[in-house]
């Protein structure tokens, strides 16, 4: 019977704790947070679930009360909840780092977003981290940055100035006595629904007029949102909460969600025209914040539609001749990540800032901006302070080269618009590139190394020869490249390098050495060109190896250099001592396979030519036949003859000295062939 008890309580407390959840969830679909966080407040006191508690950090979150957001998030991590089940998402690790980002210490909170990446299976430097955070904390000396008094008690965000005008958006209190008293409140805030304004200021962003809310062609009933215009001034492009034309209904996508889409007005004779939803708007998706090129092809926005990333991408789609568009384009992963990318501006030099809070920064949604280069965006750099802060920063834009405006909740209260002065370059368009050229035997850096760098269509952007044997640099614009490198004793080595931004290794080229020291030595001693190696190969490798028998050059020839083969007298049998001469000869021919030769025979001029030519021919035979003994090929082995018809001493016969007889008695070996 106790035990029933006990179920029955378990089952009361349960469908209690659903109730509230219930009414928790439908305050949360619609938008108003801080109502949702009260029931599940309630629920999980009846009922201290993983479940109920991922509900209410998310309805902290997202109503940006993010000290209460740290108390449950604290609750989730350290497994204070009932669920047998110990494990919880990774996304509240990335919350918990965000929070605790804003609320405490940085350090701790990276402790977080190492776990979070490590879940991931990524790879994350928490050193690197905490070095970056704290020099983004530091003072950035290239801006200053103050606030505006454009801004009210409201939120106010997404100043544009065009001429001595901007162009807001927000949610305050309006001249509009019957629409303040009497209209809609938005459940999130309790507030008007956001509006879009314009006010003249003066050359400081300071007030120079009231704020007037834009007519009903731009302004609905609903949220109207960040805005852009062309540069002729006559087109705006605004986001608003989907609402019919025509109709005071809103509208809805398939989960009875009111999306958020792109529209556009055209001002004709001073007038606004209502606006009218762009054409590639799908109704089950969310697209907001344009912003347009100068030359107008091109307009950039937020969405959530299916292909991204995740959360919000940044797309652009290209405006046509016509007036229509060209299907969204994502900027893929170099720009977008798994969580927010939002509120895009581009400047006039085509570069891209945005805001995510899917980046390492100060607080939840930083200020980045993307360089654009020949090859597009490249890595992302955070703006750091006084421009970003531990809260949501974003919808910055520049209306001069070096001045502009933004927006921020630093306050913890509200959105509000400040205005910034940029004081110098905060974008890198050369990068100062290192490369090395290595010997690719010792891998020990070469002198005397010439350099070439080819850019576009192999125009050289580059060269110079380094007689230092050291690393040295090239500054680079982003862009692909060829980087070739030579050196006076090495071959010439490419290779293609991409530049993206900043460099975190040099690029190293290892070249070959053409010729050893002994080969060097030896080209001198027999004046060999340098060319040769490459010329002719084969002939470099013979006439440079040491190994006996050498092969020498004469008058365009090549001949073994072999020491003489020695005959007894009117004999033409090779004797002992010349065999270990003819072994090394026939050893040098395996080891060049490709080797033919001719052996030549010679005698001296003494005795008749009838005795002397048969007796050269024969013993021209006999080195051939010992040579075949060794194992050569009879093929690649000629042989003949001469008597003393080709004497290297012209001497009048009998006055020959037998130094002489000696060198016009000899054995010759051309090389025919190899």
């Amino acid at each position: 019977m106790k035990n029933i008890y006990t179920l029955l309580i378990i089952l009361c407390v349960s469908a209690g704790a659903f109730g509230q959840v219930q009414k928790g969830d439908r305050f949360f679909n619609k938008g108003d947070y801080a109502s949702a966080a009260k029931y599940y407040e309630v629920a999980l006191r009846k009922n201290n679930s993983k479940e109920i508690l991922g509900k209410l950090i998310d309805a902290y979150y997202l109503d940006q009360d993010y000290r209460s957001a740290s108390i449950y998030l604290n609750q989730l991590v350290g497994q204070r909840f009932n669920d047998e089940d110990r494990t919880y998402d990774n996304e509240f690790n990335f919350k918990m780092f965000h929070v605790l980002n804003t609320t405490l210490d940085s350090d701790k909170g990276i402790d977080y977003l190492d776990i979070y990446y490590k879940n991931k299976g990524e790879d994350f430097d928490k050193v690197a981290g905490i070095k970056l955070l704290e020099d983004l904390m530091k003072k950035n000396p290239k801006f200053d940055a103050t606030k505006s008094n454009i801004s009210s008690e409201a939120d106010d965000f997404g100043p544009v100035r065009v001429g001595d005008s901007v162009f807001f958006t927000s949610d305050r209190l309006n001249d509009d006595v019957l629409r303040t008293l009497f209209a809609r409140r938005f459940k999130t805030t309790q507030r008007p629904f956001l509006d879009i304004y314009g006010v003249r200021v003066n050359d400081k962003n300071e007030l120079a007029g009231e704020a007037v809310r834009l007519k009903q062609g731009v302004n609905s009933p609903l949220h109207d949102g960040n805005l852009c215009f062309n540069t002729a001034g006559d087109e705006m492009y605004l986001s608003r909460s989907a609402y019919k034309n025509g109709d005071s209904g809103k509208m809805f996508d398939e989960e009875q969600t009111n999306r958020v889409h792109l529209y556009k007005s055209v001002r004709i004779d001073g007038i606004w025209r209502d606006a009218e939803r762009l054409s590639f708007v799908n109704e089950n998706y969310s697209y907001m914040h344009p912003t347009l090129t100068r030359d107008g092809k091109r307009l950039y926005f937020a969405s959530d539609m299916e292909g991204g990333l995740g959360g919000f991408d940044i797309y652009y789609v290209t405006v046509q001749l016509d007036g229509t568009y060209s299907t969204p384009v994502n900027l893929g992963p170099t720009i977008n990540t798994i969580h927010r990318e939002q509120f895009p501006f581009v400047s006039n030099t085509g570069d891209l800032y945005f805001a995510t809070d899917g980046r390492l920064g100060l607080g939840l949604l930083d200020i980045f901006v993307a360089p654009l280069t020949v090859k597009g965006f490249t890595e992302p750099i955070n703006l750091g302070a006084p421009i970003n802060s531990k809260y949501d920063d974003f919808s910055l834009s520049y209306y001069s080269d070096n001045n502009g405006l933004y927006a921020t909740n630093r306050s913890g209260k509200d959105d509000d618009i400040y205005s910034f002065v940029q004081t110098g370059e905060i974008i890198t368009r050369e990068f100062k590139t290192q490369f090395e050229v290595r010997d690719a035997d010792t891998d020990e850096l070469i002198s005397d190394a010439a350099i070439q760098i080819l850019g576009y269509q192999g125009k050289e952007v580059y060269s110079d020869r380094k007689e230092d044997a050291a690393p040295f640099q090239v500054p680079l614009t982003v862009d692909d490249y060829t980087f070739i490198a030579s050196g006076d004793n090495h071959e010439e080595g490419r290779m293609d390098i991409q530049i993206r931004g900043v460099q975190t290794a040099p690029y190293v080229i290892k070249v070959k050495r053409i010729f050893t020291d002994s080969e060097l030595a030896l080209m001198k001693e027999k004046n060999l060109s340098k060319d040769l190696k490459v010329k002719d190969p084969s002939r470099f490798e013979l006439l440079t190896d040491v190994n006996a028998p050498q092969v020498v050059e004469r008058e365009g020839k090549l001949f073994m250099d072999v020491a003489p083969i020695y005959f007894d007298f009117d004999l033409h049998v090779v004797r002992e001592d010349s065999r270990a001469v003819l072994d090394r000869l026939a050893a040098k021919l395996v080891k060049y396979e490709r080797i033919k030769i001719k052996v030549s025979s010679h005698t001296d001029s003494r005795g008749p030519a009838a005795y002397n030519m048969p007796l050269s021919e024969k013993r021209a035979k006999s080195t051939f036949d010992y040579l075949v003994s060794k194992g050569i090929d009879a093929s690649r082995i000629q042989y003949q003859g001469y008597g003393d018809t080709e004497p290297v001493i012209n001497c009048p016969v009998g006055k020959c000295t037998e130094d002489d007889h000696q060198l016009n008695r000899r054995s010759e070996f051309e090389i025919t062939g190899y």
